[in-house]
């Protein structure tokens, strides 16, 4: 088709029905991959931030605008790989149930991406909508063999660390397993208190923060989407060690009814401080690079400028 102007191709009735029909297609054909996103964010606290997804990918398009090109050409043949990789995903998923979820869940997306592709002037559609893309694997479902793992040893490090700092404050304890076990106060490490459901969501509200922070020198992004990790981890361990020496204070009802709880709705707010002081440091630490002309530098050397 020949390439025509992005406000006349968007208004064509044509094209219109063509994004609806791809739409309409891609929904039906991937229904149950998408019925099983949307009831895993509903019903596990651990995915319930890809509720979240929808609305920050429309207003990272619609801030993004601009960056869709003035004009081209419709349909991109490029985009039918796309669909044919994402069948293929789907149905290998379907067939072996080896990362299904999470499989079916990617093939959404290379569905998505060749849409993008076919109707949005091939790459530089995929140029204006990545910081939306790059954001959904990390809401999709993990293998279970990859979350039970990495739950194991969340756990395990949060015990470790947890009775390394008591010891180191002084508190008689030790370790049996995953429990704490300090004077005659026991807590233990559940699987719930793993921090797991804090990790994966603070680091896709690293990454997204990544991303919006778009005057932020590339490197200083880059800080905020590594560090996520850690300091994810971090503020689990001081979860646990404040409840423990709460509970180790004889506070048991305060522990049951306020503060185990409580702390977990502030480790996201603790988290977030956590990397606006990062961001601070880093600020104090170095400079930014000021760039002059060598006009403006030849003024400033010349004979009778410094008295």
């Amino acid at each position: 088709m020949a390439r025509s102007s992005s406000s006349e191709t968007v208004r064509s009735r044509a094209w219109q029905l063509a994004v609806l029909a791809t739409s309409a297609a891609i929904a039906y054909a991937f229904w149950p991959a998408l019925k099983q996103l949307f009831q895993l964010w509903t019903s596990q606290a651990d995915y319930s931030h890809g509720l979240l997804f929808l609305p920050y990918a429309g207003y990272i398009l619609w801030t993004r605008r601009e960056m869709i090109p003035t004009s081209f050409r419709w349909p991109e043949l490029w985009g039918l790989p796309f669909f044919a990789l994402a069948g293929a995903v789907f149905l290998i998923a379907e067939r072996t149930n080896i990362a299904k979820e999470w499989l079916q869940g990617f093939a959404v997306l290379l569905a998505v991406v060749g849409g993008l592709v076919m109707f949005f002037g091939r790459w530089a559609g995929l140029n204006w909508a990545w910081p939306a893309l790059v954001v959904f694997p990390l809401v999709l479902e993990l293998p279970w063999s990859v979350y039970a793992r990495l739950s194991f040893k969340l756990r395990e490090l949060a015990t470790t660390v947890g009775n390394a700092t008591f010891l180191t404050a002084g508190f008689p304890s030790y370790s049996e397993g995953n429990v704490i076990v300090i004077g005659s106060t026991r807590l233990g490490v559940e699987e719930a208190c793993s921090g797991l459901s804090m990790l994966l969501t603070f680091v896709a509200v690293a990454v997204v923060a990544a991303i919006l922070m778009r005057s932020r020198p590339l490197s200083d992004r880059l800080l905020i989407v590594v560090s996520a990790v850690p300091i994810a981890v971090l503020c689990n361990i001081i979860r646990i060690v404040f409840t423990g020496l709460v509970y180790h204070a004889g506070w048991k009802d305060l522990g049951d009814l306020i503060v185990h709880d409580l702390f977990g709705w502030l480790m996201m707010p603790l988290a977030l401080a956590m990397i606006a002081l990062e961001l601070r440091i880093i600020d104090w630490l170095f400079v930014p690079v000021v760039k002059v002309s060598q006009d403006d530098l030849l003024k400033f050397l010349r004979p009778g400028r410094v008295s």
